[in-house]
This record gives C-alpha cells, structure tokens and sequence, in this order.
C-alpha cells in the first residue's frame, strides 16, 4: 500500500492556521528524524506519523482477522486457525515503532517551538494528534504481542526498540491511559473524522477500558460519543463502507482516486483487479448469509461466478475502500458488554444497546426479561461483535481478552488451548536486531 495515501486526505482537513503548509509539495517520505522548526515543519511531521499508522492498519488487521475463525488464506481454505510463527512476522510490530518514533519526535520537539514559531492552538491540536496515534499504536501491540518495550524519545537507530527492556501488559496499557490522558487535555470536540480529536480520544479509552475490565469507565467513555449528535447509526447497513466519513464513523482513513489504497488488491479476485490472498472463511459466510444472525450484513460480501464469497468491506477497486480505526458501532457493543458486566450489572441496559446493532442490522432482537441471564446475554454480544465488526481485527483479540480462545479457537485448532499462542510472536527478524528482546514463550 502507497506510504503517503493519508496526505491528500489529510491536507483537506488541516488546520485553518495551516492552510499555506499544505499548499507546498506533499512530504510523502518524511523521516523519523525530521527537522521540526516551526509550524509548517510540525506539521509535516504529524502527517509523517498518520502516513506511518496508515502503513501498519492493513498489514495488523490481516494478521489479527487470519488468527482467528474468520477469514482464511485463499489457498489453505482448510486452515482455520492458522498456527502463527516468529518467522511469519504477522502483526505490524515493526510498522508501529516506526509509528511510534514518528510521533516520540512530534512530542519531544513540538513543546519547545515558541509562540512565534506556531500558535498555541495549533501546538495543542499537533500535540494531541500525536499523543493519540502513540496511545493507539502501544494499545494494538499491547493487545497483539502483549508487554513490549515502552520507547518514549525519538531514536535514530535502525530499530527504535533498540536497548529497551520489555515491560509488562499492564504496564503497556497504563502507558496508552496515560498518553490518552494527555491527549484529551490537548485536543478539541472539533470533529475531524480523519484525524485525533476529543471524540476519537473517548472512542479509544472505551475500549481500552473494556480490554482492562473497568467497566464502569468502558461505559462512561462508550456514552461519550453515542450521546453525541456527531455519531449515529447509518442504514442501510453497506452505507457505512460504501460512503466516506458517514456518521457512522468516529476515526476513519479513507482514500480517494488520486491517492488509492490497495488492500483491495489482498481480498480481490484477479477478475477483480486483485490477487485473491485471504478470504471469508466458509463457516463465517454461513453464519453472515443466515437471515437471523448477519442479516443485512451480507452486503460485506459477494459471491463471484465461481460460487465463491468475496469480501466486499475493502474491494472498490479505484482504491477508495476506508479502513475503520473506531465507529459508533463498537461503542455500543462496548457500553452492552460493560453494562452487562460492572459490579452493580445493568442487563436491561445491555440488551438495549445490543438491540441497537441488531435493529440495525435487520435481525431478531433479545426480549429482556428475568429468564435472559447474563451469561445469555454475554453470549450475544460476544456472537453481535463477531458480525457487526467481522473484518476490522476485532474477532481474535475479543475471543482472547475474554479469556475463551480454549474454547473457541483450542476446538479448530488445538494447539490454541495453551495460552502461550493467546499472542503472536514476536517477529524473528526483530529479535535478531535488537539482542534485549525476549521472545514471547512457546515460539
């Protein structure tokens, strides 16, 4: 995928003070090391931290969506559950520390710049941005690999990780809390689906929250956004992935014709401009096919003269498909799940907001009542995100924090019954680079 499909997109968006940076050449190879002077080069810089999250979305959604049961290789259609390797290098650990330095050097330099050099507005809006793409990039190795190295300076070496001892999972995720603390201080309600803002900031601790059962705070921070007039439902299902920047979303990269994606190419057959590498596994397209559980979600696929099923999520083949970081559909499968789970439970405040997503959807909703017990109800929303979020990188990491991948992932694939493959592997080539990184047990 092109390194630099976020600039245009971004250059619609920038800020008003901003408007002359963006009328110079795009800066579509910006280094980690980038000189950061004033607020045109500050800029530049943020861009060069979104171009580098837009680089490792794709490549962790794959890895995520292959881990679990619902998506395959095209070419080991048996293979559900595929074993993961050090050797397979699946997940985007590198492609995040490059996020990660990219935005260590916006936050290390940005404070300094004086008030003739940027305006403190702008210097907030870039600080913000920045401690947000940092928060979310720790969150998805924290969910992928667990601990990792917490680097919190820019480095020039070769790998950015380099000489820093792994800390612990909790550790990891007090970082992102942290990082999301600063960027709430730092960003405004100005709503920018493309880029950090305060709702994306809520949008992120809600799931961060319901990764580290506070479920409390998981639902305070969910209501942000679903009370916001900014944030709503769209329907017919499809139109949330076949428009661009709908209500629906809260944080969204999206592409257009002048500057495309190409992760069409990974889900397309070659009869549709692409090389047919992954698709829907069999089981799943059933379950999405069936009136009473995917319902309107069918749109996500299409089925090709050779009777196969074709992911349609990502498949505009002028390279305009978006890839959704956070949409008002989690929070609400989010804000069911903590409901259902703080300490004082609110189940009918549960079933309500699960309802939401299946009125949505066009298929049976739960009727609350004293017979429908938690577990029922748990049960559901876990079976709700499996459809509603299927292709987004969701379903392996739900099926693990729940502490059910035994259960689920061990019956397909028994080796998944040791909690040691609950998280990749370390990529090989990263271990050879940097001698101070351990690798995760069992690989």
């Amino acid at each position: 995928m092109k390194k630099n499909i976020l600039i245009i997109v971004l250059s619609l968006f920038a800020l008003s003070s901003c408007k002359k940076v963006l009328e110079t050449e795009p800066q579509a190879n910006i280094s980690d090391e980038a000189v950061i002077v004033d607020q045109k080069s500050a800029l530049a810089a943020l861009i060069g931290t979104y171009d580098a999250l837009q680089g490792y979305v794709s490549g962790s959604i794959v890895s995520l969506e292959l881990a679990g049961d619902n998506v395959v290789n095209f070419n080991s259609q048996n293979n559900v559950v595929a074993n993961k390797t050090a050797d397979g290098g699946g997940g985007g650990f590198s492609g995040i520390y490059t996020t990660i330095n990219r935005a260590n050097f916006v936050i290390s330099k940005v404070p300094a710049l004086s008030e003739t050099a940027i305006t403190k507005a702008d210097k907030n809006q870039i600080l913000g941005e920045a401690y947000f793409i940092r928060a979310l990039s720790y969150f998805d190795l924290a969910k992928t690999y667990g601990g990792v190295p917490l680097v919190l300076e820019p480095a020039t070496a070769p790998t950015s990780h380099q000489g820093t001892k792994r800390s612990t999972k909790a550790q990891t995720y007090e970082q992102v809390l942290s990082d999301l603390n600063k960027a709430e201080e730092l960003l405004t309600t100005t709503l920018n689906r493309n880029r950090a803002n305060k709702f994306t900031v809520y949008a992120l601790k809600a799931r961060l929250y319901l990764y580290t059962e506070k479920w409390e705070l998981a639902e305070e921070n969910a209501s942000k956004t679903i009370q916001s007039t900014n944030f709503s439902l769209v329907k017919p299902y499809a139109n949330f992935f076949t428009g661009r920047n709908t209500t629906e979303s809260i944080f969204e990269i999206a592409f257009s014709t002048s500057d495309k994606s190409s992760f069409y190419t990974n889900w397309n057959s070659p009869a549709q401009g692409g090389r047919h590498d992954y698709i829907p596994a069999r089981e799943f397209v059933g379950l999405i096919l069936d009136p009473k559980l995917g319902g309107a979600r069918k749109s996500l696929l299409f089925q090709t003269p050779q009777g196969i099923y074709d992911l349609t999520q990502y498949s505009k083949q002028d390279g305009t498909s978006s890839i959704f970081i956070l949409r008002i559909a989690e929070q609400y499968l989010i804000r069911a799940e903590a409901r259902a789970k703080k300490s004082n439970p609110d189940l009918q405040g549960a079933v309500a907001d699960l309802n939401t997503i299946k009125s949505r959807a066009d298929v049976p909703t739960l009727t609350f009542s004293n017979t429908l017990t938690k577990e029922n109800i748990l049960l559901s929303i876990e079976d709700e995100r499996r459809f509603e979020l299927g292709f987004e990188g969701h379903r392996f990491a739900d099926i693990v924090r729940t502490g059910r991948a035994a259960e689920v992932f061990g019956k397909i694939n028994p080796n998944l019954k040791n909690p040691n493959f609950w998280i990749f592997a370390i990529p090989r080539t990263e271990i050879i680079q940097d001698p101070d990184l351990e690798q995760n047990p069992g690989y």
